[in-house]
């Protein structure tokens, strides 16, 4: 099948010539330029344009390829496939009181803190701080689930939300991790989510076919981007999962555990065993140095160096994917041909060397980039 497609041809240009030559027809006259009833025809050319592109973007979007937002939702109802819903971070509080007590103080559910009054977390369970005690560490969710609430420093969320007798303050002891997008309405989320309906009938199957494995892996947790496969010839009905996580960071336990918990008795071939094992890290270092001109030093510097530039874009492709290969020509076509700003003139890349690699690898970037530039005349 074509890349793309139309279910309805939009060319301005032959609408044009056919509204045109449909209005001379009915005028049984030529009709030039300044006729007002040209310039009328003229003027409805861009209105059918628009319409056609419509007809055509709405039939488009009854396919899965197509489909986003709610469309794709309803394609995901045909299959029971239905969005990952964001995680909500979490993070330990420790609640101190301002003079100890010869009673315990109860700490309710529910009780919250914020840091700005954007971001809420509130404790999930009821928590005693023992008689005698300065103090007690409690679990507490964020109220809203997505990965904007990860990565609040130790102490930054610490304003009592719902006041407790003698507790003087509390303030989180560890950093807030574990929130995910999930699969939200936007091009990315769509992608993700479109990749899981198209694995779906796959899982329908009981002999445990490979797409199936990879549908509930995926399914297992958003943050999971990439996954490999692995049957070993010398150990019959085993089966080992390796998956990736954003960023290219490999799986914690909790992480593999919700795999392992994803692919139950229920989904799986009674006769297979299932591994959950996080992908081996292949590291390897840059070094490079690339030449510009004098008139566009500062635009290539930025442009390569820059965050987001050329080099964090390659760093980024070479962790993105399982079995990626460590290739210093794709490294060159960045620094070369930089998505945004100026490239370099040429440029020599030291490290990496072209490693090849398994799909049970990823690459994985070690120490600093060290980098260099040249001004040359050119």
């Amino acid at each position: 099948m074509a890349d793309n497609f139309d279910f309805v041809e939009v060319n301005s240009a032959k609408l044009y010539t056919s509204i045109i030559s449909s209005l001379m027809d009915s005028c049984d006259e030529a009709l030039y330029p300044g006729d007002e009833r040209r310039i009328f025809g003229e003027a409805i050319v861009a209105l059918f344009v628009s319409m056609f592109s419509l007809f055509n973007d709405k039939a488009k979007q009854r396919t899965l390829r197509y489909a986003r937002g709610n469309v794709l939702d309803a394609i995901g109802d045909r299959y029971n496939v239905t969005r990952l819903a964001p995680a909500n971070a979490s993070a330990t509080f420790r609640f101190t009181v301002s003079e100890v007590q010869q009673e315990n103080i109860i700490i309710p559910a529910g009780t919250r803190i914020t840091s700005d009054g954007r971001a809420y977390f509130a404790t999930q369970e009821v928590a005693v701080l023992p008689a005698w005690s300065e103090s007690v560490d409690v679990l507490a969710v964020c109220t809203t689930g997505g990965a904007d609430y990860n990565g609040y420093s130790i102490g930054t969320i610490s304003t009592l939300v719902d006041l407790i007798p003698y507790i003087e303050k509390a303030e989180n002891i560890s950093i807030s991790a574990g929130g995910d997008d999930g699969e939200p309405y936007t091009e990315e989320g769509d992608e993700k989510y479109r990749e899981r309906i198209r694995l779906s009938p796959a899982t329908q199957s009981t002999a445990g076919p490979e797409s199936a494995y990879r549908y509930f892996v995926l399914s297992s947790d958003p943050n999971i981007i990439d996954v490999a496969i692995d049957c070993p010839e010398d150990e019959p009905n085993v089966v080992n999962l390796y998956p990736l996580m954003v960023g290219g960071e490999l799986p914690d336990e909790e992480v593999l555990q919700k795999v392992l918990d994803t692919i139950s008795d229920d989904v799986r071939p009674m006769t297979d065993k299932v591994n959950a094992l996080p992908p081996a890290a292949v590291e390897y270092q840059l070094e490079i140095k690339y030449y510009c001109t004098k008139e566009d030093e500062a635009a290539t510097i930025t442009a390569i160096e820059g965050e987001g530039g050329a080099i964090d874009q390659y760093n980024e492709w070479q962790t993105a994917a399982l079995a990626r290969d460590i290739n210093p020509d794709q490294l060159r076509r960045f620094i070369l041909a930089p998505s945004i700003g100026t490239g370099a003139m040429r440029v020599d890349v030291i490290k990496p060397t072209f490693q090849e690699l398994t799909k049970a690898q990823v690459a994985k970037l070690s120490g600093a980039p060290v980098v260099s530039h040249e001004v040359v005349n050119w």
